[in-house]
């Protein structure tokens, strides 16, 4: 999430990809934030995923697969 207390989620974002233990997995962010300027600082951090809240089942489900698509899996 975007909104966090203490640490926001693009920060946590770019903690994990910079964690040699960690930068391998995927991150889906999930938020209330829509806007672009945010979707982009994601992508351009290594957010693997990208879904605005609120969403629908069919949404989480089509955007994992694009994830596991892009691993291989």
């Amino acid at each position: 999430d975007w909104n966090m207390p203490n640490m926001d989620g693009l920060q946590l974002l770019k903690a994990i990809r910079s964690a040699p233990a960690l930068k391998h997995l995927p991150v889906m962010m999930i938020t209330a934030e829509a806007k672009k300027e945010n979707i982009i600082a994601a992508a351009q951090a290594g957010a693997s995923g990208y879904i605005v809240k609120p969403f629908t089942a069919a949404t989480l489900a089509e955007k994992l697969q694009k994830i596991f698509d892009k691993m291989g899996g």
